[in-house]
């Protein structure tokens, strides 16, 4: 399997969970989590950006 098959692979499992994910009841523990885990990644990535940013103005 290539590296673009593979990549290809993971982000159609990534969406197909997304999905499935987002269509259950806002309470539900699993939606919950996830929505925490995302705010984290989101998080992440601002900082990131803003190193980055930081980083290249020098």
């Amino acid at each position: 399997m290539g590296v673009k098959t593979l990549a290809l692979t993971m982000s159609i499992g990534a969406a197909a969970g997304a999905v499935a994910i987002l269509m259950m009841p806002k309470s539900d523990p699993t939606r919950r989590l996830a929505a925490k885990a995302a705010d984290k990644v989101e998080n992440a990535m601002w900082k990131l950006g803003d190193k980055m940013e930081r980083t290249l103005d020098m």
